[in-house]
């Protein structure tokens, strides 16, 4: 996973940064005359200077911002954090290191949530002291939730110790101050380089100061759609954790006709009163393997949970 993660961040980043300059300084030819109006000039250099203040915007918030945040929400947690107790229902090896000896463990939690729900959970981290056998399956963990669900994590393990991995993010600084230097460089060399007292009139589309700042943010928006995909369980899994149960009744189960790696989409139909005798019909889409498919429940009832605020929004946990 960590190779992957360095290979396409070296890749995206050939793309982004000496890509464009070298086929602009392999097909363009230095001019000293003006290669387009003042107007357009300025137009393409406000263009320019907005896809940079969005890609080193969207950097600092992700790789930095977004990190002390967490960090603070941990710490609130522990704090304020609402305690439980969980069992250990199942637990996998996932990786050994004799090296460290620190295992990579995959385990699933039954605990109750904000609402007082029986829920399951799983999760994957490294066991610093596998030899105590603090995970096996049968014993109890405890836990601190969050009482604040619009912010991850949903909970933390009891006694956990927040800490910044300082190898990771002296790394994460000096990408950014890289970025940063990066562009102030590339609008210094070129307007020195191409200028002739013209001004931002050497400017056009496939120049590096543009063509470099709209393939970043090509990989960005590439970025977002790949982790807009995940924004609908984040959302399930803040019902997981905050959500009321409900026995629902099913009215159909259809599939939608959409597969993601030939899994099939599911969409139920349910019926279902909330605590307060309300009655609501909602649906909910699934991805199911094509080995579970048999066993999805056609008909009948089946236990949803649901967001007390918005009872149309629900999820299948056993589904």
């Amino acid at each position: 996973m960590k190779f992957m993660i360095i290979f396409w961040t070296l890749y995206m980043l050939f793309f982004c940064i000496p890509f464009p300059i070298f086929i602009y300084m392999t097909t363009s030819e230095i001019t000293t005359e003006p290669r387009n109006t003042l107007t357009v000039s300025y137009v393409y250099l406000g263009f320019s200077l907005l896809i940079w203040l969005y890609v080193l915007v969207f950097l600092i918030n992700n790789l930095l911002i977004k990190t002390f945040k967490e960090k603070n929400t941990i710490s609130h947690i522990v704090q304020n954090g609402l305690p439980r107790e969980a069992e250990i229902t199942d637990y996998k090896l996932v990786k050994y290191n004799p090296g460290t000896n620190i295992n990579l463990i995959h385990i699933v939690l039954s605990f109750r949530n904000l609402s007082n729900t029986l829920i399951r959970h799983e999760m994957m981290f490294y066991d610093t002291k596998p030899l105590e056998k603090r995970f096996d399956v049968g014993k109890t963990v405890k836990l601190l939730l969050n009482p604040d669900i619009s912010k991850e994590p949903y909970f933390i393990l009891s006694g956990a110790q927040t800490k910044f991995k300082v190898k990771n993010m002296i790394l994460r600084i000096v990408f950014v101050v890289f970025m940063i230097a990066y562009v102030i460089g590339l609008y210094s060399y070129f307007y020195l380089r191409e200028s002739f007292d013209f001004g931002w009139r050497f400017l056009t589309f496939m120049h590096p100061i543009i063509f470099s700042g709209v393939m970043f943010l090509l990989t960005l928006l590439v970025y977002k759609l790949i982790v807009g995909k995940l924004i609908k369980n984040k959302k399930e899994e803040q019902i997981l954790f905050a959500g009321r149960s409900a026995l629902a009744q099913i009215i159909s189960v259809t599939q939608t006709g959409l597969t993601v790696n030939d899994q099939p989409q599911i969409m139920f139909q349910v019926s279902f009163k909330d605590f307060k005798g309300t009655e609501h019909v909602t649906t909910y889409k699934k991805i199911v393997r094509l080995l579970d498919l048999s066993s999805v429940p056609k008909q009948g009832t089946v236990e949803i949970l649901y967001n007390e605020n918005d009872p149309k929004k629900i999820t299948i946990p056993g589904a």
